[in-house]
């Protein structure tokens, strides 16, 4: 397993970077010393009293802290026993190994049983994030929605101003699927990691910065599965099962909470949650 790492402290009065506090959880999530089934976290990336209580719970039981102040450091110790105590990763292997192209129903129910939900709603994902492109463009490349307001946090906005066409606030439209690797590449000749992660990939549209989630040891493994239909279903299942909310409101078919968690604040602009409710309506019915 490759070392986890977070760039800045996280706990109260920290910095709280969205990606080192999702990392912290995820790992607070899969320790079965301090997390129960049932009571995991939710990885939004967002501090608050009961992550912040999660940590100090690890202090005092893993770390054998005397003091725990819910506070992880980069490189002290509480950071290094979660790394070293993490299952964060847990790859769930599906029953089939196909080279076709596009979902076949033998995915989608793999899938479902897998995630234990309806396969409608494995659908009612696939409709709304991919009806239109479907996982691979015309060049046999994945499909790919870049976001430009991803790779201006990720770089700290270091190129906003030189390159504010790809570096920059959410895009308010994001223009033809076919300009997508353009702005990609571009990007790429910048800062190639933080590049991948900016863009969404394939029939499920989840972002590369999801890469551990998605079961993946780096962004560079998290691509080349990307290039396989096999490869993406895979990335779904891993990174709904190892994001707590998301697994029940796939299951609940609760999809405002879902559109929130998987397509980000601004999901009500798009309609993603209405949309997703019928097409897990179309989806039952055909």
């Amino acid at each position: 397993m490759s070392t986890i790492r977070i760039s800045q402290a996280v706990g109260y009065g920290k910095i709280n970077k969205y990606r080192d506090v999702k990392t912290v959880q995820l790992l607070l999530n899969s320790n079965k010393l301090i997390t129960n089934p049932g009571d995991e976290l939710n990885v939004d990336g967002l501090i608050g009293p009961k992550t912040i209580e999660r940590i100090k719970d690890f202090q005092r039981k893993v770390v054998r802290l005397s003091n725990p102040d819910g506070i992880v450091s980069p490189h002290g110790p509480t950071m290094r026993n979660l790394h070293h105590h993490s299952n964060t990763v847990k790859p769930i292997k599906l029953n089939f190994n196909t080279d076709v192209q596009e979902l076949t129903e033998e995915m989608y129910l793999s899938a479902a049983k897998a995630l234990n939900c309806e396969v409608a709603a494995v659908k009612a994902v696939v409709i709304t994030e991919s009806k239109v492109t479907g996982a691979f463009d015309a060049q046999r490349r994945p499909t790919i929605l870049y976001e430009r307001h991803y790779f201006s946090s990720l770089t700290n906005g270091k190129y906003d101003k030189s390159h504010p066409e790809i570096s920059g606030p959410r895009y308010q439209h994001y223009g033809k699927f076919s300009i997508q690797y353009d702005r990609l590449n571009k990007a790429i000749a910048l800062d190639r990691q933080a590049a991948l992660k900016s863009a969404s990939w394939g029939a499920f549209q989840i972002m590369g910065n999801n890469y551990k989630t998605a079961g993946y040891e780096s962004i560079e493994k998290f691509v080349e599965g990307m290039n396989t239909i096999t490869g993406q279903v895979y990335a779904f299942v891993n990174h709904i099962s190892n994001t707590p909310v998301l697994l029940n409101a796939i299951r609940t078919k609760n999809w405002a909470k879902f559109s929130y968690y998987y397509n980000g604040s601004g999901y009500k602009e798009k309609h993603y949650d209405t949309q997703m409710a019928a097409n897990y309506n179309y989806a039952l019915h055909h």
